[in-house]
């Protein structure tokens, strides 16, 4: 019996000691590793996420991805990881090759050439909606490929990044973005029309094609998380924290076409959709002090959480009923969510929504049953907060402004006008905020805003241009002068003396204005020391302009 028992111990052992060496002759042959090391510390992580890609945090185990460089270095320095099976083949489905669309029931994962061929059909069959756009083509031939929506009119509208699948073998997220492009297009639900009508919605389905097509064109299978070039594109970005290039290699392209887009297209809010867990992870992954927005992180990521609770209670109800900050869960370097928070001011969330990373394609129509009301209803959130234009008060030109939020916003939470219209849009909790519009050139102006959550105030300002009217009557202490044009007393409460010799009187007017550009009073110029009641004026800076036929002078 001892000796029965002794065998079956022994079996056991070699067996596993075997399947961690055929695991292992696979991994290399694949290019990358993905195995479990236990965590004998939470100060652990912090050292293991600079050697590896950690991908989540199980009891006391971390997840982890590694290419072999960075395999042989935890090696190297004593880690003795425990292999496992590369979610993409854990199992073969069969996959969907575009054929009789009308009858595909998002129950199949695409081919390559299905899922560019439903990209490009949806802009040719929905123009009026829907247009397509690449950022480039990889060196493998694949693209990343978007779909864009509004109702034609998209300057002065927030604009929204919906992207998933940065890790290819994360597919869930992807099978999300095809079904809502696919709502987007073909819906005539007065939600989705407002949707349109309101927003600028920018969509791609896989940024990663070379991992998720690894194995080729025509399965998922062999699907892995990195690039070609064997980078974890989710570590690729610059890090306010640690450096412009925190995974000690060059930005891979489809780092550089994401980064190009971002500046191009100044994105309010955006999520990026990820598998493997099912949580909201909200800024900041590299950096433990809170955004300074972490009271709205965590109102806008449990309105999500808490809307698929109505479906399932057990899905996404981990960590704080379904949210967590990334530090606190455990820190990343590079990723894109903080790239796009700090650098390009925009609100973007990673979302988990599957702990399955590859999951059977069958579940899908499920994923989308849970996920679907908050994806909308995160699209909504971009309509809320202050919203407006910045502009010229003299010319009513469109400006580039910041807009900063007094002894709230750091680390790049303030927000900026732009171009071509002056349009800016700040989500924010409610509350009652000092906002200060600020532009080269201009005297800035600080106005107390009160917003409510789930409201939207809009605030148009015009800001008015330094020196307006100094150089032709700049201050002094009794009144301004500019050759024979003087106004006086300045300041005063009650009689303004227009004095001047320079018009002639007949072709002579006056005009004060606010801050705001708005004419106030205005008049013919009937003397040379034309008198003017002000005396019902607020308190504050105006400007007088005296117009003749040839000559005008402005003072403040």
């Amino acid at each position: 019996m001892k000796r029965l028992l002794l065998f079956l111990i022994l079996g056991w052992l070699f067996g596993g000691v075997q399947a961690q060496t055929d695991l292992e002759t696979l991994m290399a042959t694949r290019g990358e590793y993905f195995f479990s090391l236990p965590l004998q510390q939470c100060e652990e992580a912090e050292r293991l996420t600079r050697l590896c890609s950690i991908d989540k945090l199980e009891g006391n185990h971390l997840i982890c991805y590694a290419n072999e460089e960075q395999y042989r270095q935890l090696l190297a320095m004593g880690y003795r990881p425990t292999l496992l099976m590369p979610p993409s083949m854990q199992e073969h489905y069969a996959m969907w090759d575009g054929s009789h669309r009308e009858a595909y029931d998002w129950d199949a994962y695409p081919t390559y050439e299905a899922y560019q061929d439903m990209m490009k059909h949806y802009a040719e069959d929905y123009p009026e909606r829907c247009t397509y756009f690449d950022l480039g083509t990889l060196a493998s031939g694949r693209k990343l490929m978007f779909c864009r929506f509004n109702n034609g009119e998209p300057d002065g509208k927030p604009k929204f990044l919906y992207t998933s699948t940065i890790h290819g073998d994360e597919l869930t997220g992807m099978m999300l973005m095809l079904r809502l492009i696919d709502e987007l297009c073909t819906s005539d639900d007065p939600r989705i029309l407002a949707l349109l009508d309101h927003l600028d919605i920018f969509i791609s389905p896989c940024t990663n094609p070379d991992g998720t097509y690894h194995g080729g064109n025509n399965t998922v299978n062999g699907a892995r998380r990195n690039n070609a070039n064997n980078a974890d594109l989710n570590r690729n970005y610059p890090d306010f924290d640690n450096g412009p290039h925190p995974d000690g290699k060059e930005y891979q392209p489809e780092t550089l076409m994401m980064m190009e887009l971002a500046e191009q297209y100044h994105f309010t809010m955006a999520a990026n959709y990820h598998g493997g867990s099912e949580v909201m992870n909200y800024p900041w992954d590299t950096y433990q002090p809170l955004h300074p927005d972490d009271d709205w992180w965590q109102l806008v990521c449990h309105e999500y959480a808490d809307l698929t609770h109505e479906h399932d209670t057990l899905y996404m109800s981990s960590y704080d009923n379904g949210i967590v900050n990334g530090y606190v869960w455990y820190p990343i370097y590079g990723s894109r969510q903080d790239y796009m928070n700090y650098y390009q001011q925009c609100r973007e969330v990673t979302i988990e929504c599957s702990i399955p990373y590859t999951p059977n394609p069958s579940t899908m129509p499920m994923y989308w049953t849970y996920n679907h009301e908050s994806m909308l209803r995160y699209l909504e959130q971009c309509l809320y907060g202050i919203h407006g234009r910045v502009t010229d008060s003299v010319s009513g030109a469109p400006l580039e402004a910041e807009v900063t939020i007094l002894t709230h916003d750091h680390h790049g939470s303030a927000v900026s006008s732009h171009l071509p219209i002056g349009d800016y849009h700040r989500p924010i909790k409610g509350g009652t905020y000092e906002v200060t519009y600020s532009c080269e050139g201009y005297y800035p102006k600080t106005l107390t805003l009160t917003v409510a959550d789930l409201e939207t105030l809009v605030q148009d300002v015009q800001l008015v241009p330094e020196g307006y009217g100094v150089e032709e009557g700049g201050p002094s202490t009794g009144s301004e002068t500019a050759g024979t044009f003087t106004v006086y007393p300045n300041p005063t409460n009650d009689v303004l003396t227009i004095h001047h010799s320079a018009f002639r009187i007949h072709h002579s007017a006056f005009r004060i204005t606010n801050l705001m550009g708005q004419t106030i009073l205005s008049g013919q110029i009937t003397s040379e020391n034309q008198q003017i009641n002000v005396s019902s004026l607020p308190e504050g800076m105006y400007f007088v302009t005296v117009a003749g036929e040839t000559r005008k002078f402005v003072v403040r």
